[in-house]
């Protein structure tokens, strides 16, 4: 099927898109006729088979960069011109691909709000782009999304202007207390000044990533489940109260931390499905899976009062310090393949995390995951081959079976090498987060002050093995890439599958090098 030749947009929307084009904001490079049917297509999808609520998750806003920031910490404050670029480019690939919801955090501050709060939120620049990036959501159809630290990330200069919001017993350094009604004061200050200046539908909580009070009253009190389950459901009301239509989302990451459990349990389900009667939508994802037991999550979606999500199975944290042409991991059949099976035992929320649409391969895996939550009964493969159409327009179909071969042979070489053992014996051995990743990264610290070393080409990902199979595999691909290069319309794209690629190769003959492994 040839997208280029379809024409079933209504003017309204043929003029909107249109508009997008001439003022520089589409990104897609296809034709206009192009992206306007594949958005027609892609945001009505087939309804009886299409999760409600398709969010593209930013994570932070500078996660989708196009530009990289080599000696950034993470996570990234900057709320610049590029910022805003990268975001909305990232916004039209999952326009085209139906998402219908964007969760990006850092907008307003990422490790420390102002003691006042209002002064972030009432900065002119920041202003103008955060409301840039509203209106550009709107133009695509896609609604953005506040991400609230609830009671930790964002708080560390309130804690030190006012250490009354800490439990003496707390020696957290992030986190404030959860039953200081001072403390609530200003999560009250950060939601009212978002929903109250910003045109936000809703509110993204979390509230265990980087940790919570353990002070008697809070995590000693019902145990770490039932503490965030409390603080969520107070934080949701609240919400719900000023502004019943505003959805809230709450993510359950790191909740079990310390417990040595990797599931939740019954009492643990029992409050969930308590707090589900506050919510709109439970989303079920870790980092290295849902908390929920594969087994056990059809009957427990049964008796939930709101939607569940997950993050759709494997997916790609990006590093900010990374140059974006530098790699190239498409996950389309994990990703693809999951979001099927949580579709059919009852799923209709999915959080896919995003990434640099400069990226081939992150540009692919948004356009196919989005596709597959608009349509949750296609095959991963058949959706791959509409996305490649759309953005590489093959002129024969011999090349166009080759490219999509490509990137499914880029995925398998590279995962097929993953083992569980491995996984497991190079992980902190006592952690329910040991085994096989749903979330992994092109190195293992998200923090630091330069690039860091490629640790997705060594242990635990990859073994001598493991790296003979994916340089033989890459070496594959880069022979095949001259031959079909000529047969597309690609804007340079398959000039940037080549150039990650071959850096790619020089990064694993370098490990292999200095390892002792052949790497000829």
């Amino acid at each position: 099927m040839d997208l280029r030749n379809q024409d079933r947009m209504a003017i309204s929307r043929r003029d909107a898109i249109k508009g997008l084009a001439l003022s520089g904001c589409l990104a897609a490079g296809g034709d206009l006729q192009s992206l306007a049917a594949a958005v027609e297509k892609s945001q009505g999808g087939d309804k009886h088979n299409s999760y409600k609520y398709r969010i593209a998750f930013g994570a932070w806003i500078n996660d989708m960069r196009n530009e990289p920031l080599p000696l950034q910490d993470w996570p990234a404050p900057q709320m610049d011109e590029e910022t805003i670029r990268s975001a909305i480019a990232a916004m039209d690939v999952q326009a085209e691909a139906g998402f219908n919801y964007l969760d990006a955090w850092g907008l307003f501050a990422t490790k420390s709000y102002p003691p006042d709060i209002v002064s972030v939120f009432n900065d002119k620049i920041r202003r103008k782009r955060v409301n840039e990036l509203i209106e550009a959501g709107k133009k695509r159809e896609i609604k953005l999304l506040f991400g609230l630290g609830l009671m930790s990330w964002g708080y560390d200069e309130i804690i030190k202007s006012d250490p009354e919001v800490r439990d003496p017993a707390s020696e957290h350094p992030h986190a404030m207390c959860g039953n200081k009604d001072k403390a609530w004061n200003y999560v009250k200050k950060i939601i009212d000044c978002a929903l109250s200046e910003y045109d936000f539908c809703g509110v993204h909580l979390e509230s265990a990533d980087q940790g919570w009070c353990q002070c008697p009253a809070c995590g000693g009190r019902d145990g770490t489940v039932g503490y965030n389950v409390r603080l969520n459901i107070r934080a949701a009301d609240y919400i719900k109260s000023k502004w019943p239509d505003k959805l809230v989302t709450v993510i359950p990451i790191n909740w079990l931390n310390g417990t040595g459990r990797r599931w939740f349990n019954e009492d643990d389900k029992a409050r969930l499905i308590e707090l589900s009667k506050h919510i709109d939508c439970f989303m079920d994802l870790g980092w290295r899976g849902t908390y929920i037991a594969d087994n056990e999550r059809k009957d427990f979606m049964k008796k939930l009062h709101c939607a569940y999500g997950t993050a759709g199975g494997a997916h790609l944290y990006h590093s900010v310090r990374w140059d974006r042409s530098t790699y190239f991991l498409p996950y389309i059949r994990r990703s693809g393949n999951t979001i099927k099976q949580h579709y059919e035992e009852g799923a209709r929320a999915c959080m896919l995390y995003q990434g640099p649409v400069s990226n081939p391969a992150t540009e692919i895996n948004i356009a196919v995951g989005g596709r597959m939550l608009s349509d949750a009964k296609r095959n991963p493969e058949d959706v791959l081959a509409e996305a490649i159409e759309f953005y590489y327009k093959p002129k024969t179909q011999a090349a166009h079976k080759k490219l999509v071969d490509i990137f499914l042979r880029a995925e398998d070489t590279y995962c097929n090498g993953w083992d569980a053992k491995a996984f497991a014996a190079g992980r902190d051995p006592n952690s329910p987060w040991c085994g096989m990743p749903g979330e992994f990264y092109l190195n293992e610290k998200l923090y630091g002050k330069s690039p860091g070393p490629a640790g997705y080409l060594i242990e635990p990902y990859l073994n001598a093995a493991g790296r003979k199979a994916y340089r033989e595999g890459l070496v594959s691909i880069l022979k095949e890439l001259p031959v079909i290069k000529g047969s597309f319309d690609d804007t340079g794209r398959i000039a940037k599958i080549r150039r990650a690629v071959i850096v790619t190769l020089n990064l694993i003959n370098t490990i292999c090098q200095c390892k002792g492994e052949s790497w000829e």
